[in-house]
């Protein structure tokens, strides 16, 4: 089996939340590529111990030293500032997988990257509560449209009227309470599109 088909089949495994590998699989795995994919993926040193596990039901052991060393060499391009940030940036955790040489320039990155990812997920948020807004104004409008139209219908006794009437006027003080609050939610969004903005000329050097 190539190197190539076994990566490929490993990450198929993992898509579907199973690593388990059969015999021929531990017989000619690459430990030190998968080590390096591993290690340039995020993945922590430990997670050796899944092909362990899987390994030692048929009795072989994987190739801890190449593993080590091929998760050495993938985490030096993984733990960097830039991809650091680029992690914390799309919101993505961190396993801890950098050694503490490698941490410190990762993590600097992953906190940068945190930070303006949670300056857009503000913008997000408050563009997200202006929609629910107009949503809900355009639904009471729909409610008050309905209850006008049965208002004027046929055959309706006083006790009737008056109860639509009632809800009417409470619909028509919902509608208004809504088109009060727009203003606000518009100076949320205006000012965490500010900060948004600070945010991203702030980090332009990992651009």
């Amino acid at each position: 089996m190539t190197n190539k088909l076994w990566l490929t089949m490993l990450a198929l495994a993992a898509l579907h939340g199973c690593a388990s590998m059969d015999k021929s699989q531990c017989l000619t795995a690459d430990w030190r590529t998968i080590g390096f994919e591993d290690g340039a993926s995020g993945k922590p040193e430990t997670a050796i111990g899944t092909y362990r596990q899987d390994c030692a039901d048929h009795g072989i052991a994987p190739d801890l030293n190449a593993y080590r060393l091929g998760h050495r060499q993938g985490s030096e391009n993984f733990c960097t500032q830039r991809n650091g940030f680029n992690v914390g940036l799309r919101g993505a955790s961190y396993q801890g997988s950098c050694t503490a040489d490698l941490a410190e320039q990762f993590l600097s990155g992953y906190r940068d990257g945190q930070q303006l990812y949670g300056l857009q997920q503000a913008v997000n948020n408050a563009r997200s509560a202006i929609d629910r807004q107009h949503r809900q104004i355009s639904n009471v409008e729909k409610q008050i449209a309905i209850h006008t139209e049965l208002l004027v219908a046929d055959g309706l006794v006083r006790d009737e009227r008056i109860r639509l009437l009632n809800e009417i006027e409470a619909l028509k003080a919902e509608h208004f309470d809504l088109i009060n609050r727009l203003p606000e939610l518009e100076d949320q969004l205006q000012y965490a599109e500010q900060q948004l903005q600070q945010g991203e000329q702030r980090f332009t050097s990992y651009r």
